[in-house]
């Protein structure tokens, strides 16, 4: 069937950063954009807009200590 097909849902990094769950559409020019906030753009920004998102979550798995704290 639809094997060879790849469909990647992404996410609108300015609503997701606002703690919203909008999917992007695609245009015919191949970038992509957010039907509720009007944000627009390829897939490489949407990729760099989700790693500044990630950083916002760097420790949340990690336990500091006040000495790590102060060192930061």
């Amino acid at each position: 069937m639809s094997e060879n097909r790849k469909n990647i849902r992404m996410r609108c990094p300015v609503c997701l950063n606002r703690e919203n769950d909008v999917v992007l559409l695609k245009t015919e020019t191949g970038d992509y954009y957010c039907p509720k906030c009007s944000f627009s753009g390829s897939e490489a920004e949407i990729r760099t807009m989700y790693a500044d998102y990630r950083k916002k979550y760097h420790f949340l798995t990690k336990r500091l200590t006040l000495a790590d704290q102060e060192l930061l």
